[in-house]
């Protein structure tokens, strides 16, 4: 299992010649998605106290969306980046079925939990010192962005997705049949778009 971080190409050499199994993907993009809904959960609990009140009979069934979208955007990226990488990949010729790109790119949100535990991390430590009361959005917008840990947290869920984009070429590359150049661009190309909306969040930002 230890291959997938560090020798991606020959663990999914491996796995293909292995029946498709969706199991272990699964629960690795379960792990993510608990994490994330975590911290949302921990966010409407310090939010929660400084809504008007007006909005305090809402509050409960806000938390509740708030922790059910952390547990299914998760869900929601790996099906993405799968039909992402699966469509693109048809411009090469691929071959393999969508369930087994789906499989493959599971493995690569193994990064994702790093990223989602450290983003928790963050939150604890940073969420009770912010005065949640402020009205004015932007100005708790400017509030939270300008915590060191929040954009190193930033920065490092950058360098994360990197790491699961290195994995998503090999796995693509076995699950497609592709060769590395036209796997590296099938990956490149979703992922890059992502990087790029990131990158320019965080400059309108001022991280």
């Amino acid at each position: 299992m230890t291959n997938v971080l560090t020798n991606p190409d020959r663990f999914f050499a491996e796995l293909s010649a292995k029946d498709t199994n969706l199991k272990i993907p699964f629960l690795i993009v379960l792990i993510a998605a608990i994490i994330s809904a975590i911290s949302a959960a921990m966010m409407m609990d310090v939010i929660t106290p400084a809504l008007p009140e007006e909005l305090a009979p809402l509050a409960s069934i806000i938390a509740t969306i708030s922790v059910v979208m952390g547990l299914i955007v998760m869900f929601i990226l790996w099906l993405l980046y799968a039909g992402a990488f699966y469509v693109i990949s048809m411009f090469f010729s691929g071959e393999g079925t969508f369930k087994r790109c789906l499989e493959f790119t599971g493995y690569g949100f193994i990064p994702m939990i790093v990223s989602a535990a450290i983003g928790l991390a963050v939150s604890i430590i940073v969420y009770p010192t912010i005065d949640f009361s402020i009205e004015n959005p932007e100005l708790l917008k400017q509030t939270l962005m300008q915590d060191p840990l929040m954009q190193a947290s930033m920065v490092i869920g950058i360098l994360l997705v990197l790491w699961s984009a290195n994995i998503w070429i090999f796995g693509v590359k076995h699950a497609r049949n592709l060769s590395a150049r036209n796997a590296l661009i099938t990956v490149g190309v979703p992922v890059g778009l992502y990087l790029l909306y990131s990158i320019s969040m965080m400059y309108k930002m001022g991280i």
